[in-house]
């Protein structure tokens, strides 16, 4: 409702309370206690006895009135569901998967307190600075492509920047990406996607796939400050964060309709590698079945690093936390 009454004062323009009633179907009242928590989300709404209401301004934020519109025939399109503040994205998700929420759904939120990157490392979202997405999914794919569905992520969010980035600036962004997941600009991390999913031995039978993006934050004197950047700190101006989480979700759902059902699976690996930041370096990798160095290879068709050993042969690891070595 809050997004209907939303639609009828877009209309650049004053317009009576009477005739928002009328139009939705509301009482005078029932518009009246909507325009009120709409004020308490951030939206400057001007109220005149005789004019009725006018929307002066809305706010940077992912509320569902104000992303939903922007999915509207996208593969991906919502319910959105939205916190001020949560412990984490995913951790809504994976309640909303227990209690039957459809595939699309996409969890949203201004700031996390427990947001979590891969090998459990936190991911901290300051309010109203970065971008914080879930997004709950039904694949037909088996357990090992999955892998493959957290390199399509990643690969969306580096299209979503990259062409908001130009927009907004003329100037085109060079993202790369860093096996498995990461997503740097100029040398530190910028975001990054955590793919969980719950599977049988044969099937997956729900994936929480979830996208963080650091998009005003400020790491300045910060512990982070070498290691991570926010497109802000980069150019030096604010982007709107409304508009780049619509742009992720968007390149999201295309990648996803080509995958869902297995299909368009292979080229994913290829299309990562064109801008994997880790082909062809001397890296060593903390692996669950033990350390081991080499050369980056590639990406195989199941999303697994290749890595060619010092003593001749390619090993294939589906997971591992990938330092560069210095040459």
């Amino acid at each position: 409702m809050e997004a209907k009454i939303l639609n009828e004062l877009n209309r650049g323009k004053y317009v009576s309370g009477e005739a928002v009633s009328a139009r939705l179907g509301l009482t005078r009242s029932a518009v009246w206690k909507n325009i009120g928590a709409l004020r308490r989300q951030g939206f400057v709404i001007e109220a005149s006895t005789r004019r009725g209401y006018r929307l002066v301004d809305t706010p940077d934020k992912l509320l569902p009135a104000l992303l939903q519109p922007l999915l509207k025939g996208a593969p991906i399109a919502g319910p959105v569901i939205h916190f001020q503040k949560t412990g984490s994205t995913a951790g809504e998700a994976r309640l909303l998967v227990e209690a039957g929420s459809p595939e699309g759904t996409i969890v949203a939120a201004e700031a996390q307190t427990k947001g979590r990157g891969r090998m459990g490392r936190k991911w901290i979202t300051p309010a109203g600075d970065a971008i914080a997405l879930s997004v709950i999914l039904y694949p037909s794919i088996s357990p090992s492509q999955a892998p493959l569905l957290g390199l399509a992520t990643a690969l969306a969010a580096r299209q979503a920047v990259s062409s908001v980035v130009e927009k907004e600036t003329g100037v085109a962004a060079a993202i790369d990406l860093k096996w498995p997941n990461d997503i740097y600009l100029a040398g530190r991390k910028v975001g990054g996607v955590l793919v969980e999913m719950s599977a049988e031995l044969d099937r997956v039978r729900w994936v929480i796939d979830s996208i963080g993006l650091n998009v005003n934050n400020d790491f300045a004197g910060s512990p982070l400050e070498k290691e991570a950047t926010s497109l802000s700190s980069f150019w030096d101006r604010r982007f709107g964060r409304l508009e780049l989480a619509a742009a992720v979700l968007k390149e999201l759902g295309r990648a996803y309709a080509r995958i869902r059902n297995g299909r368009g699976l292979a080229a994913v690996a290829r299309e990562f590698e064109k801008h994997d930041l880790l082909k062809g370096r001397r890296v060593a990798v903390s692996a669950p079945e033990g350390a081991v160095e080499g050369t980056v290879a590639g990406v195989d068709s199941e999303g697994r690093l290749l890595l060619r050993l010092p003593g001749g042969g390619v090993r294939a690891l589906f997971s591992g936390e990938v330092s560069v070595r210095r040459p």
